[in-house]
């Protein structure tokens, strides 16, 4: 029992390295290929356009190596390589949601692409690649333009029946919309000031003689004062004979 339980296993095992190389490598083209020469080398040449068809200059295009090419029983086929590894996207050259599923991708990991600026004339080439597949990304917009858009290319690639190993690709390049500055309300003008009148210094006067206040003279405390004190006065003979006739009796 254990050990039918161990070839269960290890044939469980094996399935799931065949599924997994499966799915790292996708037929895209049924056709065979008999003029191919996979012991050739591609090149990747692009020139930058606006919707005028005006070349931009500026910024940088990096190419990234997403797959091998290899001939399976004479047909095309490619493979991820190290960088996509664990990439589960199906590699479907027709698929239009290719290159932005690549670049989902490659957000969550590092991987390393070749970048060259773009020429002054809006050019900028990769030479001596090897066959396969790649991912074409603007990594620096060019000035006052949006990048273009992510877009894979095969080498080679099969036009009028004849490979083409040198490839060509004008991607545009979209405008960025610069909205201008909404004007502010003019600044009125400050009114002119008029010019203060020259301050004539007062001719100094000559002190006048110093005036002594006036103070009120009041009559009526007098009579009062008098009265008082006549009254103080009889009042103090009377306690003096009191006095004098307390003693006597005394005695």
């Amino acid at each position: 029992m254990k050990y039918r339980n161990g070839l269960v296993k290890k044939a469980a095992a094996l399935l799931l390295g065949l599924a997994m190389t499966v799915a790292n490598m996708t037929v895209v083209n049924a056709a065979t290929a008999p003029d191919l020469d996979l012991t050739k080398t591609g090149s990747i040449a692009l020139t930058l356009k606006d919707a005028d068809g005006v070349t931009v200059s500026g910024g940088a295009v990096t190419a990234y190596e997403v797959a091998k090419l290899y001939l399976d029983d004479g047909n095309m086929a490619y493979a991820y390589t190290d960088g996509f590894g664990d990439c589960t996207v199906a590699l479907d050259v027709t698929d239009t949601t290719l290159a932005s599923s690549l670049v989902s991708y490659m957000s969550g990991c590092t991987i390393t692409g070749t970048e060259k600026s773009v020429a002054s004339d809006g050019t900028v080439s990769f030479t001596d690649l090897e066959l396969g597949l790649y991912l074409i990304v603007q990594t620096i917009e060019s000035a006052d333009y949006e990048t273009i858009s992510p877009f894979v290319v095969t080498l080679p690639m099969e036009e009028d029946g004849v490979w083409v190993y040198a490839v060509n690709a004008s991607p545009k390049v979209g405008t960025v919309t610069l909205t201008p500055e909404e004007p502010g309300e003019p600044e009125e003008p400050e009114e002119p000031t008029e010019p203060e009148e020259p301050v004539v210094p007062e001719t100094p006067q000559t002190p006048a003689e110093p005036i002594l206040p006036q103070t009120g003279q009041l009559n009526w405390p007098v009579p009062v004062l008098l009265i008082g004190g006549f009254i103080l006065l009889i009042a103090g003979v009377v306690l003096k004979n009191s006095d004098k006739k307390n003693r006597r009796y005394a005695s």
